[in-house]
């Protein structure tokens, strides 16, 4: 076989190999969802003249292609593979695995996010709390970068600067320091949160602080169902699952936890198990995502209440400190927009707890 003839061959294997994807990505059922990396995937787009001149659809064809392409996910796993295996790089569309964690970097620090989101906390407290008598505070909780990004000679946040940033722009807020109770022990392998039986002593310090009654007596109850994190499916390669624990006491027992996700209240666990057996089981704690939440204690008669504005963080935080209050209010700005407040909570000499991740904080534009 001559040289051009072999020219040939390999043309025509190439373009009935695209074509044969190509056409594969067409046919084939579009997916809606990616579990592996728990988001949303693109669909084919809309086409117009509109879109075709502004370059739009082609943006989104693209998108689309890769989203969509078949079997995808075993793919994504040689690909993996070979980047940290055979060319040894040290991150993968920048997910790093460092003593035997998973994480993705975060970085640069995002001034503009930091005060997006230190904006709308200004917003909250000048619009609600300010003359209610409530006592309020503020604690940022580090992602686990903080403990194996520049050990592992990563770009890492200056972590330093970024609570010094947050505490300049809210000092309506008292500041509760938790970052010298944390190590990366204190959060899974293979996903972004920590663990609630390991940040007791974290719920002592920031109850204390608040000047609220606490007790660690817990009980420590394992979740049959493994556990693995939003890391590794972005990881695409084989790792053990994480445990998930949970901790219990007669105030967690028996409090009343209510759900305004429709508009009326819908009574729900503190600790879902339906959520648990889901696809993602950190959403186990107080039910995952929810924009509004009321817990009523009624083993307390101290009168006292807290609200907490958070993110995924306050999820397993929460529950910990049921036993401090009467009442607490849980407040997620993702989902609600903060001007509805005024009439949905009482802030009159509440406690009022700001507690969000570096995660979110540099990435807040998802805060209403």
């Amino acid at each position: 076989m001559n040289n051009k003839t072999k020219n040939i061959v390999v043309t025509v294997l190439m373009a009935a190999l695209f074509l044969g994807f190509f056409g594969w990505n067409i046919a084939k059922e579009q997916s809606d969802f990616s579990d592996s990396e728990r988001r949303v995937l693109a669909k084919f787009p809309e086409i117009n003249l509109e879109s075709v001149i502004s370059g739009d659809f082609m943006k989104k064809f693209e998108d689309f292609t890769l989203d969509q392409f078949p079997e995808r996910d075993g793919f994504r796993g040689i690909k993996a593979f070979f980047s940290r295996y055979v060319f040894m790089n040290k991150d993968n569309n920048d997910v790093i695995i460092e003593n035997g964690h998973i994480s993705k970097l975060e970085y640069p620090l995002k001034e503009d996010m930091i005060t997006r989101a230190t904006d709308r906390f200004n917003y909250i407290y000048d619009s609600f709390i300010k003359d209610s008598g409530a006592n309020v505070y503020l604690s940022v909780v580090p992602d686990k970068n903080m403990f194996l990004a520049e050990e592992g000679g990563y770009l890492a946040l200056d972590y330093t600067e970024f609570v010094s940033s947050v505490r300049e722009k809210t000092q309506f807020a008292e500041y509760i320091d938790i970052i010298p109770m944390l190590s990366l022990d204190d959060y899974y392998f293979t996903d972004s949160h920590w663990k609630q039986e390991n940040i007791v002593d974290v719920a002592e310090h920031i109850a204390s602080s608040m000047g609220a009654s606490f007790s660690d007596d817990f009980d420590l109850v394992t979740l049959d169902t493994p556990f693995y994190g939003t890391y590794y499916g972005q990881a695409a390669l084989p790792f053990d699952a994480d445990t998930i624990n949970y901790l219990t006491n007669p105030a967690i027992d028996s409090c009343v936890v209510k759900s305004y996700e429709t508009g009326m209240p819908v009574e729900v666990p503190v600790y879902n198990m339906e959520k648990a057996n889901g696809k993602d089981s950190y959403e186990m704690f107080l039910s995952g995502n929810q924009a509004f939440l009321t817990v009523e204690n009624h083993l307390s008669s101290n009168g006292k209440e807290l609200v907490i504005f958070r993110d995924s963080f306050g999820s397993s935080l929460t529950p910990l400190l049921i036993q401090s209050y009467s009442k607490i209010t849980v407040v997620d700005i993702r989902y609600i927009n903060p001007a509805v407040l005024g009439n949905m909570v009482d802030f009159e000499n509440a406690d009022v707890l700001f507690i969000y991740s570096t995660v979110l904080l540099n990435n807040s534009s998802g805060l209403r």
